[in-house]
């Protein structure tokens, strides 16, 4: 089980196995304080640096509120790569050079108009916000470690205090060997991650925090008016 391979792959890098050491210390319990973290996504707007996908410094435009989705990704100074709105379990990318607008399969967010993550608008809130879904609790297998699972995702966080904040995050479907997501978060700002390193099979990216701020909830963007791309429905 991949709950378990984790496991045991933490206690192996807690023993400096992995590191070639022969002693190191434990890995630090979960501060008392990370249900902190369990709380409710409020809206914000943020900017970042994205390297993925063989490119190095787009401009990558968030905005989000626990539910809804908008990102935009851009070459600067100003030539737009995406564009997409991702609603609860439906999301759209808008192709504009076609002028059309084209579904996105269940839980993806695309990166590039070849790479994308499997993340929900939700999950993905909760992941560039530092905070950890509801019903969280601390993983009695691995020290530092809390878990969440749904009946079609797993999630996995280390948290470090004693300001908690989020430093890795792994997604996986329950009962999965390998996960689909594994980000690693730094620089913290608060619980903002000022940092996240995302992998996702094939795909890499470097998301590095530019500004973050609480805005209003994301509004639905007008090229959601646009044809669907093939004359769909």
């Amino acid at each position: 089980m991949w709950r378990r391979a984790s496991a045991a792959l933490v206690a192996l890098v807690a023993a400096g196995a992995l590191s070639g050491c022969r002693s190191a210390a434990p890995v630090s319990p979960v501060p008392t304080n990370w249900p902190e973290l369990a709380a409710p996504v409020r809206p914000f707007a943020a900017l970042y640096r994205l390297s993925c996908c063989g490119q190095r410094n787009l401009v990558l435009a968030v905005r989000g509120d626990g539910e809804r989705l908008s990102l935009s990704v851009a070459v600067p100074p100003g030539g737009a790569v995406l564009a997409a709105w991702l609603d609860g379990g439906r999301g759209w990318v808008e192709r504009a050079k076609e002028g059309c607008r084209e579904a996105l399969p269940q839980g993806v967010l695309p990166l590039s108009a070849k790479a994308s993550i499997p993340l929900d608008p939700g999950l993905a809130g909760r992941l560039l916000s530092g905070l950890l879904p509801a019903g969280s609790r601390e993983d009695a297998a691995a020290a530092g470690w809390v878990e969440a699972t749904s009946s079609e995702l797993s999630w996995r966080a280390r948290v470090e205090g004693p300001d908690p904040h989020l430093t890795r995050v792994v997604v996986a479907r329950p009962g999965a060997d390998m996960p689909l997501l594994d980000a690693s978060l730094g620089d913290p700002r608060g619980r903002v991650p000022g940092s996240v390193a995302l992998k996702a099979g094939s795909v890499k990216a470097e998301l590095a925090l530019q500004s973050w701020r609480e805005a209003d909830p994301p509004p639905a963007p007008a090229w959601l008016a646009s044809p669907i791309c093939g004359g769909g429905r």
